[in-house]
C-alpha cells in the first residue's frame, strides 16, 4: 500500500473523531475493527493503551499501522512490506485517523439518543451534528461503552459508512505495539 492511500484511509473518517474530550486513561483493549464505507469492507485490529492508540489493517495495497503517541505528540504511518514510517507531528488541532473512534470537538449538537448492546458491551447512543455536509450538517451516531469509557461504533448515514469495534478484549496491550518497530527508515510526509 502507499503512503499516500494509507493517509487517505486514515483520514476517511475526519469526521469520526474526538467523542469523549479526552482520551480516558484507564481504557485499555483491543479490538477487532470493521470498516464499512458503501459496499466496501475493511478489516483490521485497534489497541487502546490510555494515551496510546494503534491500528492495523490489510487491504489490496497491502498492511498499514497507525500508532498515535499523545504523549510523544506524534502520530506514526507505518508501512510493513516497504519497512519504512511517517511521522506527523499531534497538535491539538490534529484530527485523528477515523478508525480511532472519538466525538468530534467541533460538534454542532449532540444529544443522547438511546441505549443499546453493541459488541457485548451496554452503549449509550448519541447522535452528533457536524458542520459540512450537503445540508450545511452532516449527523453521525456513536455508541460510547461507559464500562470502557470509548465508543465501540459509529455510523454515519448520508456518507454510507460504518466503524465498529468487535471481539473487545478487556486487557492491557503490550507497551511494545505503541513503539516504533527496530529498522524502520524515515519518510517525509507525501
Amino acid at each position: 500500500m502507499s503512503l499516500v492511500s494509507a493517509l487517505r484511509l486514515g483520514c476517511l473518517l475526519v469526521a469520526s473523531l474526538a467523542i469523549v474530550p479526552a482520551v480516558p486513561d484507564a481504557a485499555e483493549f483491543s479490538a477487532h475493527m470493521v470498516l464499512k464505507d458503501g459496499l466496501a469492507t475493511t478489516r483490521g485490529r485497534v489497541f487502546i493503551k490510555g494515551d496510546k492508540m494503534r491500528h492495523e489493517f490489510l487491504d489490496a495495497e497491502g498492511h498499514t499501522v497507525t500508532i498515535v503517541r499523545r504523549d510523544k505528540k506524534l502520530l506514526w504511518v507505518l508501512l510493513p512490506q516497504e519497512r519504512t514510517y511517517t511521522e506527523i507531528p499531534l497538535r491539538l488541532s490534529t484530527r485523528l485517523p477515523g478508525q480511532f473512534l472519538h466525538l468530534p470537538p467541533e460538534a454542532l449538537h449532540r444529544r443522547k439518543v438511546g441505549q443499546e448492546t453493541v459488541a457485548g458491551l451496554e452503549a449509550e447512543k448519541y447522535e452528533v451534528l457536524l458542520p459540512g455536509g450537503e445540508r450545511g450538517s452532516l449527523k453521525q451516531f456513536f455508541w460510547v461503552s461507559p464500562k470502557l469509557g470509548w465508543p465501540v461504533k459509529m455510523s454515519c448515514p448520508e456518507k454510507q459508512i460504518v466503524v465498529e469495534y468487535q471481539d473487545i478484549r478487556e486487557e492491557p496491550p503490550p507497551d511494545r505495539l505503541f513503539e516504533l518497530p527496530p529498522g524502520y527508515r524515515r519518510q517525509g510526509p507525501p
